[in-house]
């Protein structure tokens, strides 16, 4: 029998609980990697505003999108982190990070987009969405 055979065989849910494995140690290894290949880091906070509008983000951040409950991992050069949430969530990340790797899985089986991003600045590095039953959208980047 073959792993095609036996997957088939599989309910939803023991397959989205094998996708997400499959991802966090993805995302471990990523960390990993990306934590051999870091520089130094130096702290010179610098924050300026000349002006009365209202502030950007600023940073690196991870942002889900969902109306409903999710749950995923998320991390950067340094760390790997469960996440958790109901609703849109944004998640700041070590201003030092160099690669962002994030996972999020749907807790129902909701056809509405589940979406996640990198974000710099405020502004979308890069994005993933699903709008499958307990879908996964995974997303990774360098920043």
């Amino acid at each position: 029998m073959s792993f095609l055979d036996d997957w088939k065989e599989w309910s939803t849910a023991k397959k989205a609980i094998s996708i997400i494995v499959v991802c966090c140690i993805g995302i471990i290894i990523i960390a990993v990697i990306g934590g051999g290949l870091s520089h130094d880091k130096n702290t010179s906070p610098s924050t300026k505003s000349n002006d009365n509008s209202a502030p950007q983000a600023q940073g690196k951040q991870i942002k889900i999108i969902y109306s409903g409950e999710w749950s995923g991992a998320a991390g950067d050069t340094g760390s790997v982190n469960s996440i958790s949430g109901s609703g849109d969530k944004t998640i700041d990340v070590d201003k030092d990070a160099h690669i962002i790797s994030a996972n999020a899985q749907k807790q129902d089986s909701s056809s509405d987009n589940l979406t996640i991003q990198i974000l710099k600045d405020g502004k979308v590095v890069k994005e993933a969405s699903t709008n499958a039953e307990y879908g996964v959208a995974q997303v990774s980047a360098s920043v």
